[in-house]
C-alpha cells in the first residue's frame, strides 16, 4: 500500500512535464479583458426596425449581425419579422409594432421588457438553477422555468390583457400584480389589468391561438435546428462563439499545417463583393460600453468578426477561430483588426494571428493601460506619446478545439512553421481607410490604400506607435450621421413611459422569481413541504401512511407566552380538576399544581366565568279581566234540498240475446269440497 502511494504521487509530479509541449498541454492566459459586458446580436431581419443604446437618445436603423447589449430599445414596424439570438439555444423573436427592451443581459440570467406587441422565445437548453430567463409585459412577469416555446403578448397602449402561451414542453410562472401561478405545457393563460378582474386570469388551450406569426417562429425553429446539427461546437470551436453554425452554408472547414483546423468562404460567397477582403464591406458603430465596433455586411460575418483571426494563407484568406494564444474563454470584441491613423485618415487591417488582442477603444476608458495588447511586452515613453510594442513571446499552448489530425506540435513549432514575421504575412490590399471627418458617420466611402502607403502603414504599427489612434466619441459627432444610420423617432414608441412593465420594481441582475413566488404566492411565508400522502386501504388509510397535511403554507401556531404568566396564582386562577381518588379536592389540586411546577408549566387557561349576581326575573303576569268570547254560532236557516230526479230507464239500442236456457248445474255439496269451506 505504501508504494502505491508513492507511485500515484510520483504519477502526479511527472505526468504534467511529459505531456508539456504536446497537444495534451493547454496553458491559458489567465487575463481578462477590460470589458466583458455580454452581446447578443440581431440573426434575421425582414422589414424595418429602430435602436436606441442606453446613452443615447437617438434612434438607429437595425441591421442584420447588429451586437446587441444591455439597455437597448428596439421598435420594429409594420410587416417586420425580427430574430435576436442570446447564445446558441436562446432566440427571441418580435412581431410587427412591437416595443421591446433588454432589461438585464448578464451570465447570471436575462431579463426583457415588452411594454407593446408580441414575442415568441424559443429555448433550447435550459437550467434555471444556472441561469434565468424572465419577460415583464405590463403589470405582469413571466419566469421561465423548463425548454420550450412560448409567447407574450402585450398588445397595444389600449389592451386590459396579456396573453401568454407555454408550448413544446414549456413551464412557466406567471405573476401579476397580486396574484401568481404555474402555467403548464400546452396551456395559454389570459391575464386581465384592469376592472373588478385585475390580476386576476383565465386558461385555456394555446393551440387555439395560433397565427402567422406562429407559423413563422416554426420555420425559424427548423432553420436553427438544421444549422445546429450541422455545427462544430467543441470541434472546431466553443460555445462561447455562438452564431458560428451559419459558416457551413457559405463555406467550409480545412485542415492546415500552419493553422490546423481552419474555415474558408466559398467563391460565390464573397463574389459579390468587389476585391473582397476582411473588414471592408460594413461601417463603425458606436456600442456602450465597447465604444466603436465593426458591423459587417456580410450575412455569415457575426463570429469571424467578433472572434479569432483573419490569416492570408496560400493566395486566399481564411478564419481561425483562435490566434495563436487563447484566454480562458473566448471573449466577443468589437473587432479583431490594428486601427491606426495617417495622413488624416483612420486605417485599420486585420490583426495578425499571433498578436493578442489590440484594443484601439481604450483611450475614451479613461486613457490607455501599460499593456497595449494583451499578452505582449509594451514600454510607455513620455507620457503615452511613444509606445513600443513587441510580438509576444511564444508559449507553450495549443488552441482548443482546432485538432491537428496525426500530430503533435506545440505553437513554438507552429510559429516556426510560419517562417516570416507578422506583418510582412499582411497583403497591403487588406488595409481599409477611410477620411477621419468621415469616421462613425458614414457607411460608405471605404477604399483600399495604393500598396505602398499600405506598406507604410502595416510597417508603422503595431511595432511602433508614435501618436496614438484618437477616435471620437459617439457624442463627438453632434447627430452628424448618414441617415443610412440615424432613423426618426418610430411612433411606437410615443407613449413609452406610460406602460409600466413587470409585476414589481425589477432589481439590475437579479432574478425575480423567488421574491414573486414568495410574495404573491404564499404571502410572504414558508411554502409547505414534506406533505405526507396517506395510502388507502382496508382501514381507509388510518396508520397507513400518517395524516396527510393541509394548506400551501405553513400555518403558525398561535400560543400564549408562558415566561410572562405570574408564578403566584390564586386557586381560582386555576381550571378545576376532576376527582381522581380519594382525598379532599383541594388537596388534590395543590398535588396536581406542585407535580405539574416540577414539570412544564401548563398553559394557563381561564375558569369558566361564575356569576352569582341573580338575574331580575319579573313576576308572572296575572289578568283578571275577562276576555270576551263570541257565542257561537247558530245557523237556523233551512238548507235547499234539490226535489229528487225521476229520470227513465237508459235506453238499450243493441240489446243483447237472451242467456241459454240450459240450467246451471249445482255446487258441489259441502262432503265434496276439498278445501273444508
Amino acid at each position: 500500500m505504501r508504494y502505491a502511494k508513492q507511485f500515484l504521487l510520483v504519477l502526479f509530479f511527472i505526468v504534467p512535464f511529459l505531456f508539456a509541449g504536446n497537444a495534451f498541454a493547454v496553458v491559458f492566459d489567465d487575463e481578462i479583458p477590460e470589458v466583458t459586458a455580454r452581446v447578443a446580436r440581431i440573426s434575421f431581419l425582414r422589414g424595418e426596425a429602430q435602436i436606441r443604446r442606453a446613452d443615447s437618445s437617438s434612434w438607429e436603423r437595425v441591421t442584420q449581425n447588429l451586437p446587441l447589449v444591455q439597455g437597448d430599445e428596439i421598435a420594429t414596424g409594420r410587416d417586420t419579422r425580427l430574430e435576436i439570438q442570446f447564445n446558441s439555444q436562446s432566440y427571441l423573436r418580435l412581431a410587427e409594432n412591437s416595443y421591446f427592451k433588454i432589461v438585464t443581459l448578464k451570465d447570471e440570467g436575462i431579463a426583457v421588457s415588452l411594454p407593446q406587441g408580441t414575442l415568441s422565445l424559443r429555448v433550447l437548453e435550459f437550467d434555471k438553477e444556472r441561469a434565468f430567463f424572465e419577460i415583464d409585459a405590463p403589470q405582469t412577469t413571466v419566469a421561465v422555468q423548463r425548454s420550450g416555446m412560448y409567447r407574450v403578448e402585450a398588445g397595444d397602449e389600449n389592451n386590459k390583457q396579456v396573453r401568454v402561451a407555454a408550448t413544446d414542453f414549456g413551464e412557466a410562472r406567471i405573476y401579476s400584480e397580486n396574484s401568481g401561478f404555474t402555467l403548464k405545457n400546452g396551456r395559454s393563460a389570459r391575464i386581465y389589468l384592469d376592472g373588478n378582474f385585475a390580476g386576476e386570469w383565465e386558461t385555456g388551450d394555446a393551440a387555439r391561438y395560433a397565427d402567422e406569426f406562429d407559423s413563422w417562429a416554426l420555420q425559424r425553429d427548423a432553420t436553427v435546428a438544421k444549422r445546429l446539427q450541422n455545427a462544430h461546437y467543441d470541434k472546431y470551436y466553443d460555445r462561447d462563439i455562438y452564431g458560428a453554425e451559419d459558416l457551413n452554408e457559405y463555406g467550409e472547414w480545412i485542415y492546415t499545417r500552419k493553422y490546423g483546423y481552419v474555415w474558408r468562404p466559398y467563391r460565390n460567397s464573397t463574389a459579390s463583393y468587389a476585391n473582397w477582403s476582411p473588414y471592408r464591406y460594413g461601417h463603425w458603430r458606436w456600442i456602450p460600453p465597447y465604444g466603436w465596433t465593426w458591423i459587417n455586411d456580410e450575412p455569415w460575418g457575426w463570429a469571424t468578426y467578433h472572434h479569432g483571426r483573419w490569416v492570408w494563407d496560400d493566395g486566399g484568406w481564411i478564419w481561425t477561430p483562435y490566434g495563436l494564444y487563447r484566454h480562458r474563454r473566448s471573449w466577443w470584441q468589437p473587432a479583431y483588426v490594428v486601427l491606426t491613423t495617417w495622413n488624416g485618415s483612420v486605417c485599420w487591417f486585420p490583426l495578425p494571428y499571433d498578436y493578442g488582442y489590440y484594443d484601439y477603444n481604450r483611450h475614451y476608458r479613461r486613457g490607455w493601460r501599460n499593456n497595449g495588447y494583451y499578452g505582449g511586452n509594451t514600454t510607455i515613453i513620455n507620457n503615452n506619446t511613444t509606445v513600443v510594442i513587441n510580438p509576444p513571446p511564444a508559449q507553450p499552448t495549443t488552441p482548443q478545439p482546432t485538432p491537428l489530425p496525426n500530430e503533435v506540435i506545440t505553437n513554438e513549432q507552429r510559429r516556426q512553421r510560419l517562417h516570416t514575421p507578422s506583418m510582412i504575412r499582411v497583403p497591403p490590399l487588406s488595409v481599409v481607410a477611410v477620411d477621419a471627418s468621415a469616421f462613425g458617420r458614414d457607411t460608405k466611402g471605404y477604399q483600399t490604400l495604393p500598396a505602398a502607403t499600405a506598406k507604410e502603414v502595416i510597417e508603422k504599427t503595431p511595432d511602433i506607435i508614435k501618436t496614438p489612434p484618437i477616435l471620437p466619441e459617439y457624442k463627438d459627432l453632434n447627430g452628424k450621421v448618414s441617415r443610412d444610420i440615424l432613423i426618426e423617432k418610430p411612433q411606437i414608441v410615443k407613449s413609452e413611459t406610460a406602460i409600466k412593465t413587470g409585476a414589481t420594481t425589477r432589481k439590475d441582475g437579479v432574478s425575480m422569481d423567488d421574491e414573486l413566488r414568495k410574495a404573491r404566492i404564499y404571502g410572504n411565508r414558508a411554502p409547505l413541504e414534506n406533505n405526507i400522502q396517506v395510502k388507502t386501504g382496508a382501514n381507509n388509510g388510518e396508520g397507513a401512511g400518517g395524516t396527510r397535511k393541509t394548506g400551501a403554507v405553513e400555518r403558525p401556531v398561535v400560543r400564549e407566552n408562558v415566561e410572562s404568566t405570574p408564578k403566584t396564582r390564586r386557586d381560582t386562577d386555576y381550571p378545576s380538576f376532576p376527582p381522581t381518588g380519594s382525598g379532599n379536592s383541594r388537596d388534590r389540586d395543590t398535588k396536581t399544581r406542585r407535580d405539574d411546577d416540577n414539570q412544564s408549566p401548563p398553559i394557563y387557561a381561564p375558569p369558566p366565568r361564575q356569576d352569582n349576581t341573580p338575574r331580575y326575573e319579573p313576576p308572572p303576569r296575572q289578568d283578571n279581566t275577562p276576555r270576551y268570547e263570541p257565542p257561537p254560532k247558530q245557523d237556523n236557516t233551512p238548507r235547499y234540498e234539490p226535489p229528487p230526479r225521476n229520470d227513465p230507464p237508459p235506453r238499450n239500442d243493441n240489446p243483447k240475446p237472451p242467456p241459454p236456457s240450459d240450467p246451471k248445474p249445482a255446487p258441489p255439496s259441502d262432503s265434496k269440497r276439498k278445501d273444508g269451506r
